[in-house]
């Protein structure tokens, strides 16, 4: 068996293709225009996580507060105490009347209601703190409805960040002609 070996041609090359030092640059670029795309990508994320924090806890705040205010909306002879910082009333539930309370717990911090065994619980998010609560009467002669407004300012804590929430609302009770006792600390 032979073997034959042919001649081959080395021929030069003619530069259609990239260098070395333009492939580098290329890469290069690309890198840091990935680097910079996903900074931004990163601080989105962190912004949406932030924005969903507080709209969970503002949801949680009209929630709290929306339960406060229909529980006043069907109450009756309404009492302010505690300075404006407690409201307690009778409320219609289970077919007959019983007293309810709401009031701000300065040690704690936070919303409390009046519970079925005689003592206050907490009606809102333990990550939320209550910084002010106020009641005020207003009206509620014999011949005019009564409207009980609550300021409130509520804040949270979302990475190191506070934030403050400030709330107000009026509430009329259906009932005519409600009795209104005021505390003599004012």
């Amino acid at each position: 068996m032979k073997f034959k070996i042919k001649n081959y041609k080395i021929t030069k090359f003619k530069g259609n293709g990239f260098t070395l030092v333009e492939v580098l640059i290329s890469v290069s670029l690309f890198a840091m225009v990935i680097i910079a795309l996903s900074q931004v990508y990163i601080s989105v994320i962190r912004s949406e996580r932030i924005a969903y924090a507080l709209l969970n806890s503002e949801n949680n705040i009209r929630n709290s507060l929306e339960i406060m205010a229909r529980s006043i909306r069907l109450g009756k002879d309404f009492e302010r105490t505690g300075n404006g910082r407690q409201i307690c009333f009778q409320y219609f539930l289970d077919e007959h009347w019983q007293k309810t309370c709401y009031r701000f717990n300065e040690s704690h911090d936070t919303l409390e209601k009046l519970s079925g065994d005689g003592g206050f619980a907490s009606i809102l998010d333990p990550q939320l703190k209550v910084n002010h609560l106020q009641f005020y009467i207003k009206g509620g002669t014999l011949d005019s409805q009564a409207s009980v407004i609550i300021v409130m300012e509520v804040s949270t804590s979302v990475k190191q960040q506070e934030y403050l929430f400030n709330v107000q609302t009026a509430v009329t009770p259906r009932l005519l002609g409600v009795e209104i006792l005021e505390d003599l600390e004012e």
